[in-house]
């Protein structure tokens, strides 16, 4: 598995390696190759985040399609995060992109904030730095982001 008997990740590794058949590795895996995945990749993926295998099928499939589709961003951020698969697409991810969005086509955003940071946020620092902080389209902001499940993608 490539884990350090030291690493605090091993004992993870282990329980998701106990807990899912060598198919259910191999489908996940597949699904990542299917993005354009190596195997390397894949293994990288696994030791940074062992949990990250037990997300399921449907989950993992449509966080590739939107982090690498929709939201463009280059395979190796997910490779040196792939917690980011596991975040709720309805809940969190989606409300956010949205949000960053709008601020980006109103060109309220000096630079703009790398996807890993800004889903790494709390619930209220993500309020203050991407809501709160733009008075004139707090409102409208907000609406975006609390709509969250109606028009995202299923």
């Amino acid at each position: 598995m490539g884990f350090s008997v030291n690493s605090k990740m091993l004992v993870h590794a282990l329980y998701t390696a106990g807990s899912l058949t060598e198919e259910t590795f191999e489908r996940k895996f597949g699904i990542l190759k299917t993005f354009g995945f190596s195997q390397h990749e894949c293994l990288k993926m696994f030791r940074r985040v062992p949990d990250f295998p037990r997300t399921s099928e449907k989950k993992l499939k449509l966080g590739l399609d939107f982090f690498l589709n929709t939201v463009k961003v280059k395979k190796e951020v997910l490779v040196n995060r792939p917690a980011l698969l596991m975040q709720s697409l309805e809940k969190r991810v989606i409300p956010r992109y949205k949000v960053l969005e709008i601020l980006k086509s109103k060109e309220l955003l000096k630079k703009q904030p790398s996807c890993a940071v800004v889903l790494n946020l709390t619930e209220r620092e993500f309020l203050q730095k991407f809501i709160s902080k733009f008075p004139n389209e707090a409102e409208e902001l907000l609406a975006v982001y609390r709509h969250r499940v109606l028009d995202s993608p299923s």
